[in-house]
């Protein structure tokens, strides 16, 4: 079985249902509010797990009880910590998320914790059995010391492209499956529409593939010179915090398991879709049977 390893923003995330946005400076009372994992490549592993493929976290940990707590919660999806790195005295990176059910909104503050970004976490023979090594961009001293590693054992390197961070352009050379969301290509390259960007960031890096996620107007992959449009399966959502982290780990999956490009895009919008019809980025039942179930109800 192909192994995925992870490195990247693993957090606590504490979420809160309300009705709507509150008006600030005013109390509301909250539908509920609840504790899970998350972060783009904590997600991302849980998804490559539940779905079967054998996946495993890097990096470090805080000591502190949301540490102890996003640990256990790898080992329940089957995701292995085996080569995690806890730090004494060290805090966690947490956010708070604020789910509003009228516009289907998410809104979120966080905290990075004490971690330090710092090689000296990492259990760099974690790579050496690895397939891909899926990074999001975060600790990016060590994202580029692991990325170095995987690349003389052959490893693939894939990252999931959210957010415009300092230093970014240092990584993206190396990167094989290079997905950004639409912010990201728009901002970083400074053009105007997606398959500019797309052209322009395939000219400069040639990574093998490159994808745009653009929400609930699917997206774009690149073939052939050209970028090439993919549809979003329209759903009544009702929670879609983690819907691009598991678009990434449901497109890896199908990557792992042979499938062409465009394939790829399909199923993991379909399971980022399928995702949205669920509250929770973890906690909903997902398999690979669930998902042929819900395309074929969504033909």
């Amino acid at each position: 079985m192909k192994k995925v390893v992870g490195l990247g923003a693993c957090v606590l995330d504490t979420l809160i249902n309300c009705e709507s946005y509150p008006k600030e400076d005013t109390k509301q009372k909250a539908n509920g509010i609840f504790l899970s994992g998350g972060g783009p490549v904590g997600n991302a592993l849980v998804v490559l797990s539940k779905l079967g493929v054998n996946a495993e976290v890097i990096g470090g940990f805080g000591g502190d009880n949301a540490g102890k707590y996003l640990i256990e919660d790898f080992e329940k999806y089957g995701v292995s910590t085996k080569n995690a790195t806890i730090i004494g005295g060290a805090t966690s990176f947490v956010s708070y998320i604020i789910l509003a059910s009228d516009k289907a909104t998410r809104t979120c503050t966080f905290d990075r914790g004490t971690v330090k970004d710092d090689p000296k976490n990492l259990i760099f023979s974690a790579l050496d059995d690895a397939y891909i090594l899926h990074l999001d961009g975060n600790y990016l001293e060590c994202a580029i010391q692991a990325t170095k590693y995987a690349k003389e054992k052959g490893v693939l390197i894939s990252l999931d492209a959210g957010g415009l961070y300092a230093g970014i352009e240092r990584l993206l050379p190396f990167i094989d499956i290079l997905i950004p969301s639409a912010e990201f290509a728009l901002g970083f390259t400074g053009e105007k529409t997606i398959p500019t960007a797309m052209e322009k960031l395939y000219k400069q890096y040639t990574p093998k593939v490159l994808v745009v996620t653009d929400g609930k107007n699917g997206g774009y992959y690149y073939q052939d010179g050209k970028a090439l449009h993919y549809d979003s399966i329209k759903v009544n959502a009702v929670d879609t915090n983690g819907a691009g982290d598991t678009f990434h780990g449901a497109f890896l999956v199908a990557y792992c398991n042979g499938k062409s490009v465009k394939d790829c895009c399909d199923f993991a919008s379909a399971v980022s879709a399928y995702k949205c019809t669920n509250k929770g980025a973890r906690t909903y039942p997902l398999s690979m049977d669930k998902v042929a179930e819900f395309i074929e109800k969504n033909k």
